[in-house]
């Protein structure tokens, strides 16, 4: 093989490497979820999976691994995954446990269903090729409590894309 035969082999192949890096750098995104609650009490949840539905159709698995957050007047990360560009209108997360703080005494708190169902306002989430989208969940905690010490914790949530 000649000189000039292997010098097109080589820039054939970096430049089909360059183009592959390129297309998945502009195909791609990131997405941080935060989330934020209500400080007026403790509350604990932790989440066991995180997805969101994409405009054109399907869910997207974020994260299937228990993160425990406590939601604080601050957001705090929950996940951050590498998604699709695209836009995206929901998310769900899959709550495993709950625990509040009801005067000195730490409870667990049941979640109807277990799935939090959180539209996302404003237009959705906007996730970008080679760029960070973040997304903030906001949860006024409701707290009902059942008869018998039990506890239901059915918050009022909503999620927005965050600059």
């Amino acid at each position: 093989m000649s000189r000039t035969s292997v010098m097109v082999i080589a820039i054939v192949i970096v430049a089909a490497l360059a183009g592959a890096v390129l297309y998945y750098h502009y195909s791609y995104g990131t997405v941080e979820v935060y989330v934020q609650g209500d400080p007026s009490f403790a509350v604990y949840i932790t989440v066991s999976s995180v997805m969101l539905h994409s405009e054109s159709g399907g869910w997207i698995t974020l994260s299937n691994s228990s993160t425990t957050v406590q939601l604080t007047n601050s957001p705090q990360l929950l996940t951050s995954s590498t998604i699709p560009a695209g836009n995206y209108t929901e998310l769900r997360m899959v709550v495993s446990s709950a625990e509040v703080t009801v005067g000195p005494v730490n409870v667990t708190a049941s979640v109807p269903s277990g799935i939090l169902k959180v539209p996302i306002i404003k237009g959705g989430l906007h996730v970008t090729g080679g760029s960070t989208a973040k997304l903030e969940v906001l949860m006024g905690p409701h707290l009902v409590s059942t008869g018998n010490g039990q506890y239901m914790l059915s918050p009022v949530v909503t999620a927005e894309q965050v600059p």
